[in-house]
């Protein structure tokens, strides 16, 4: 007889963590994917696949140790909570909340890494499993004032010549005025640095545990999109059908959706609008973009569909678009650049009728892990150059006899090429027979 989830004790141990309900949730789609035909045991051997655990959080700050020496940088100041998070292992649902910062600091010379984080969260601290060695709870009470006055505390009073906070090209760390402020009026000798190059230099390039997450949220967002696909008909709204995948994604295991834009329609695509009340006509076209999160990290895939029969016409576009996205991330190769896999998918543009797409933002793909977009750019002008371990998005973008045609594919850069980590899009244009 298969076992149920809601079969399995709440408090049931694995490994040295403790399966939630919502892991209980993610291990009832691995059961039942696969037709109940794994046990218990194989099912939680795949769950323990997708844990980061101590050691490779350990890993990642004596890396960026590694980095700070080269560069010379004292003091290392994080707020940003994926970058917080990437490297301290530490989470808390508070910061949901502005109104007390979180602040991490390294410091070259010191094996400590400190967690600046107000009083209330000491119970959370010691409860979370899995934390780095040397990682301390340095507590503060009060609001912004109280953990910039933490801060500064922690760095002391050492000669630091440089700090760097994490700041920069895709990294909008959390801060204030009164932090710059502060780090000046201390150490007034000191340099204050942009570090986002250091943190991209280390998290662009993932870990085995990182790609397996990673291909879990591309799978369940897949999925989730054809599964909504029968149920929708002549009326749904962008509104009700967001609300149905968002559910569906939540029931296969996905913490949160938090980006989600549904479109309906013809000519006209706003693509980071909410969805609205717009109902579904025949002959629109369906856009969506899903990012589910699971473990850290975020699914971004793009599909589509057409309500009613697809003409010639466009499925001949839909094949030719799917083709090239398909061939350039084929194409890739570790020490190309983001420049040389835009050339390749030029080539294949060159080849069609289409052209070259229009409707792009500059860009035909990026990278991504913990964030929805991630260095490196897959642009014409890209010098960022394309390494094993990156996961790489194609998605270019043609806006066509009325309608949009979008499919984002995914794959991880290895030693001599690249590895397809979703489910690839359909082969012939979706459709949504009514």
């Amino acid at each position: 007889m298969g076992l149920h989830w809601a079969d399995w004790p709440i408090g049931l141990c694995c490994g040295s963590h403790w399966l939630s309900g919502f892991t209980a949730t993610t291990l009832t789609y691995y059961y039942t994917r696969y037709n109940k035909s794994l046990s218990f045991s194989q099912v939680r051997y795949m769950y323990d696949r997708l844990l980061v655990r101590a050691d490779e959080y350990q890993e990642r700050i004596g890396t960026l140790r590694k980095c700070m020496a080269e560069q010379s940088v004292d003091a290392f100041v994080i707020s940003d909570q994926d970058n917080f998070e990437y490297f301290s292992g530490y989470k808390s649902l508070f910061w949901a909340s502005k109104a007390r910062p979180y602040f991490l600091i390294i410091l070259k010379d010191s094996d400590a890494v400190m967690v600046v984080a107000a009083a209330a969260e000491a119970r959370t601290f010691c409860q979370t499993p899995e934390l780095p060695a040397g990682l301390v709870h340095r507590q503060y009470f009060g609001f912004v004032e109280g953990a910039v006055k933490k801060v500064i505390e922690v760095l002391g009073q050492a000669d630091l010549r440089t700090i760097a906070l994490d700041y920069g090209f895709e990294s909008f760390g959390i801060g204030s005025l009164s932090l710059v402020e502060k780090l000046k009026d201390q150490f007034h000798t000191a340099q204050l640095l942009e570090g986002a190059d250091f943190i991209w230099r280390i998290r662009m390039i993932k870990t085995p545990v990182e790609v397996a997450q990673k291909r879990l949220t591309l799978e369940i967002a897949h999925d989730a999109f054809h599964h909504c696909l029968k149920n929708v008909t002549l009326g749904t709204t962008e509104k009700q059908f967001a609300k149905a995948l968002m559910l569906d994604l939540i029931e296969r295991g996905a913490e949160s959706v938090p980006w989600l834009p549904v479109r309906f329609g013809r000519n006209d695509f706003a693509y980071s609008l909410p969805p609205t009340d717009r109902a579904l006509a025949k002959d629109d076209f369906i856009w969506v973009d899903i990012g589910c999160r699971l473990f850290g990290s975020i699914s971004d895939v793009n599909r589509i569909a057409k309500a009613g029969r697809a003409t010639n016409e466009e499925q001949r576009i839909y094949t030719q678009v799917r083709n090239m996205t398909i061939g350039t991330l084929s194409a890739m190769k570790p020490g190309m650049t983001g420049a040389d896999i835009y050339a390749v998918f030029e080539a294949f543009a060159k080849q069609t009728e289409l052209g070259l797409p229009s409707a792009t933002a500059s860009r035909i793909g990026h990278g991504s892990g913990r964030n929805l977009t991630e260095p490196p750019s897959i642009a014409a002008t890209s010098k960022e150059v394309i390494r094993e371990g990156m996961i790489i998005h194609v998605e270019p973008k043609y806006e066509l006899d009325g309608g949009v045609f979008q499919l984002e594919e995914v794959a991880v850069v290895t030693t001599d090429g690249a590895e397809l980590i979703t489910k690839l899009s359909e082969e012939r244009f979706p459709e949504v027979l009514l």
